[in-house]
C-alpha cells in the first residue's frame, strides 16, 4: 500500500505516512470517529498533564514545609547534620574538634564605627554557634564572662561544663588581680590547632577588609585568646597532668591546663600596657586616622622593646633589694624554664618572662617568686 501524496510504502493500519507525515485513508477514518477524538483529548495526554501538576504540587508543598520548619526551629534544623559531621571528624582525627571557625575573613564590608566592628565580630560567631551542643549552663558561663569583663564574644562550644567552670575561675581571678584591663579583648574562643599550643594570645587577627585600601574601607581586627580544642574538648587529655605534655618545671610550679590561660592573659595584660602608653583603648577598628598608631603599637609589641624596659627595671630593683648580681637570663630562670626560653637568634623572649611572672602571681599570690613580685609591682603601677 502506498501513500497517495508521496507514494511511499505504508502499512494498512498507519494513521500517518512515515515519510511525508500526511494522514492516510486509515488515519482519516480514525480521526473522523468522534469516539477516538474524545479518547485523544481525555486520555493519556491528560494523564501526563495530571502527573506534572501532581509533581509541581508536591514540590511547592515541600518548599512550604521546609520554610515553616525553618521558621519554627531555625538553624537547629541542621543540627543532626552538624552532629554527624562532628562524629565523622572524631573518626578521622581520633579526637574531638571544634565546629567553630576562628579564621574567617571578609572584604568590601562597610564598617563605620567601633560599634559596627564589634557587631560584625559578634555576628560572625553567632551564625556559627547554632551547631554547638545546647547547654544552658555553659551558655550562662559565656554570657557572664562577656557581660562582666566587656568581652564581646566568649565561645566554649561543646566544652564540658566542668572544664568551662574551671576556665571561668581563672578569668575571674585574673580580672580581679588586674583591674583596668577591660576593653581591648574581642573574644575568647575554642579553636582547632592540633597539638600546636594549649592556649594562645593573638594581639591582632586581621578580620575585615584586609585587602582593601584604608582610605576607602575601614578595617577590623580581632584581639583574641584561643583555646585549643585538642586539649579542652578531650577529657582524656585533661585527665593527664600538663607536665606530661610540656615537661617538668616548664611552666611555673603547680601549673595546670587551666592556669596556662592565666599565662596567655598575661600576654594580653602586657599588650594593654602598651596600648595605654600609646593612648589607645584597643586596635579593633582601624581607620585612616589611627592606622599608623596601631601599626606602631603592633611593631613595638613584636620587638619587645618596652617589655625589655620593664624587665630591666625589675631586675635592677631585685638586685638592689637582695644584693645580687643576676643577669636577665638568670633572673628569668628563677621564675620558670619557659620564662628563660630564647628565640631562634638566641635572644630572650621578654614577653614570655612577663607572662610567666603573671602566671606565678595567679598561682601563688604573695608566695610567688621574688623576681615575679618585682615585675608585678611595676605592672600594677602602670595599670593605675
Amino acid at each position: 500500500m502506498k501513500c497517495i501524496h508521496c507514494e511511499a510504502e505504508i502499512e494498512s493500519d498507519d494513521n500517518f505516512c512515515p515519510k511525508c507525515g500526511h494522514w492516510t485513508p486509515h488515519g482519516y477514518d480514525f480521526l473522523k470517529d468522534q469516539t477516538n477524538i474524545e479518547m485523544i483529548a481525555h486520555g493519556e495526554s491528560i494523564k501526563q498533564s495530571n502527573r506534572l501538576v501532581l509533581l509541581m504540587s508536591l514540590f511547592v508543598i515541600g518548599c512550604l514545609t521546609f520554610t515553616i520548619m525553618m521558621f519554627i526551629r531555625g538553624e537547629s534544623l541542621f543540627l543532626p547534620f552538624s552532629y554527624l559531621k562532628k562524629q565523622w571528624n572524631n573518626y578521622m582525627y581520633g579526637y574531638n574538634t571544634s565546629a567553630i571557625k576562628t579564621d574567617n575573613k571578609y572584604d568590601k564590608i562597610e564598617i563605620n564605627t567601633y560599634e559596627d566592628a564589634i557587631s560584625f565580630i559578634k555576628k560572625d560567631f553567632q551564625k556559627q554557634t547554632f551547631i554547638c551542643r545546647e547547654d544552658n549552663e555553659l551558655f550562662k558561663i559565656e554570657d557572664e564572662l562577656e557581660k562582666n569583663y566587656q568581652i564581646p564574644n566568649v565561645v566554649f562550644c561543646d566544652m564540658p561544663y566542668e572544664e568551662a567552670s574551671k576556665i571561668k575561675k581563672v578569668i575571674d581571678r585574673m580580672y580581679f588581680l588586674f583591674p583596668n584591663i577591660e576593653g581591648a579583648l574581642t573574644n575568647i574562643t575554642i579553636t582547632n590547632a592540633s597539638h600546636e599550643y594549649i592556649a594562645r594570645f593573638q594581639p591582632m587577627y586581621q578580620f575585615v577588609n584586609i585587602e582593601e585600601d584604608i582610605t576607602k574601607y575601614n578595617k577590623v581586627n580581632k584581639t583574641q585568646i584561643l583555646l585549643n580544642s585538642y586539649y579542652f574538648l578531650n577529657e582524656e587529655m585533661l585527665d593527664n597532668s600538663i607536665q606530661s605534655t610540656v615537661g617538668e618545671n616548664w611552666y611555673v610550679e603547680d601549673a595546670t591546663w587551666e592556669s596556662s590561660i592565666a599565662h596567655e592573659i598575661g600576654h594580653y595584660i602586657s599588650f594593654v600596657l602598651l596600648l595605654k602608653e600609646n593612648k589607645l583603648a584597643n586596635i579593633t577598628l582601624v581607620n585612616s586616622s589611627n592606622y599608623q598608631s596601631i601599626t606602631n603599637v603592633l611593631n613595638s609589641f613584636e620587638k619587645g622593646n618596652y617589655q625589655q624596659d620593664i624587665l630591666n627595671t625589675a631586675l635592677n630593683n631585685y638586685n638592689t633589694r637582695y644584693n645580687t648580681k643576676l643577669d636577665l637570663t638568670e633572673f628569668a630562670l628563677t621564675i620558670s624554664r619557659y620564662a628563660s626560653e630564647k628565640d631562634d637568634n638566641g635572644n630572650l623572649i621578654y614577653d614570655e618572662i612577663i607572662a610567666e611572672a603573671i602566671h606565678d602571681y595567679y598561682l601563688h599570690d604573695d608566695n610567688m617568686q621574688s623576681s615575679s613580685a618585682e615585675i608585678i609591682k611595676i605592672i600594677k603601677e602602670m595599670l593605675k
